[in-house]
């Protein structure tokens, strides 16, 4: 069976690639096509009715910079360590629920991926990237509360994160992150070039930064995506950039947020700490709910703005920094 269906149609829109699929499971016992197998990390990995049980595991099977893919079946993953990706050049990916309309910005409640990953290691990461040129879509990932879903070191130049939603709906706490970039402190040690795209952020109550780079992230673009807040509380931060002085050539293009009402708000959607180049960021048509505020950095200067808007009660308004 492979994945070609009995129909002659592939199963599950893998990624073009030229190197190894490597299949995993959500769990020992699966089912596909109406079939039950049983997932094991003495399988092979290379077949669907042949899945591994562990992402950990597919990862060391992978060769850097070959194109090896490796693709998490429908269902609830869990993972009680950190998935670390220390081999360059590899995706891992869910099975796509349905693509997303070119040029279109992420719709609320993004995409249906199915394939679903949560954490039960206290305080941790889902993902830790340490190698370059890795891709991660199509997965609907759930952090633990001060954990995150994806965590980036300074090594994961190139990181491309795309069409993927982040629930961030733990039990309350500002530790909590979608996306982190917590290491490097110059521009030597940056992560260089990644790229957050399509992705779509549920945060309830006053979580941490959906994306946050501790350290030095150049070059770094946030484009197509969408940071709802739901419940009673306010949310301090949907993008934090706390190395601005170093964090530059950072684009936040057709980004949407949305807050519940004007009492419980998103207090800065973008905010840019500490001193940062004139034009160090440019912001492109984003839009910012009614009483948040689209941008806090240390000078106005600091961010371009082209046609991002504060929404208002009876229409809307051109916003810049603040």
């Amino acid at each position: 069976m492979g994945y070609i269906t009995r129909y002659g149609s592939f199963w599950g829109m893998i990624p073009e690639t030229s190197g190894r699929v490597f299949w995993v499971a959500p769990a020992a016992s699966y089912t596909v096509e109406g079939r039950t197998y049983v997932a094991s990390d003495g399988n092979d990995g290379l077949s669907p009715e042949r899945a591994l049980l562990t992402a950990d595991y597919a990862v060391g099977l992978t060769t850097a910079n070959v194109g090896d893919v490796i693709v998490l079946l429908n269902g609830a993953h869990s993972v009680s360590a950190t998935i670390t990706v220390d081999i360059a050049g590899i995706t891992i990916t869910g099975l796509p629920g349905s693509a997303a309309v070119p040029g279109s910005r992420m719709a609320s409640g993004g995409n249906r991926n199915q394939s679903r990953i949560t954490s039960t290691e206290t305080a941790g990461m889902i993902f830790t990237v340490t190698a370059a040129d890795v891709e991660i879509c199509w997965l609907h990932l759930n952090p633990i509360a001060a954990g995150a879903g994806i965590s980036a070191s300074n090594a994961a130049d190139f990181l491309y994160v795309h069409d993927c939603t982040f629930a961030m709906d733990t039990a309350e706490g500002t530790a909590t992150f979608g996306i982190t970039f917590p290491l490097g402190t110059g521009t030597t040690t940056a992560n260089d070039n990644s790229v957050v795209r399509n992705c779509y952020f549920l945060v309830t109550g006053n979580q941490g930064p959906a994306i946050r780079a501790a350290g030095t992230a150049i070059g770094l673009s946030i484009e197509n995506s969408t940071f709802e807040l739901r419940g009673a509380t306010s949310w301090d931060d949907a993008i934090e950039n706390t190395l601005a002085a170093g964090s530059i050539n950072w684009k936040l293009r057709d980004l949407d947020f949305h807050a519940p009402s004007i009492t419980v708000v998103i207090t800065d959607c973008y905010e840019q700490a500490g001193t940062a180049p004139d034009g160090g960021t440019a912001a492109y048509r984003c839009y910012f709910p009614q009483a948040s505020d689209g941008f806090e950095a240390t000078a106005t200067v600091d961010i371009m703005c082209a046609e991002c808007y504060l929404a208002t009660s009876t229409s809307g308004a051109i916003t810049g920094s603040s």
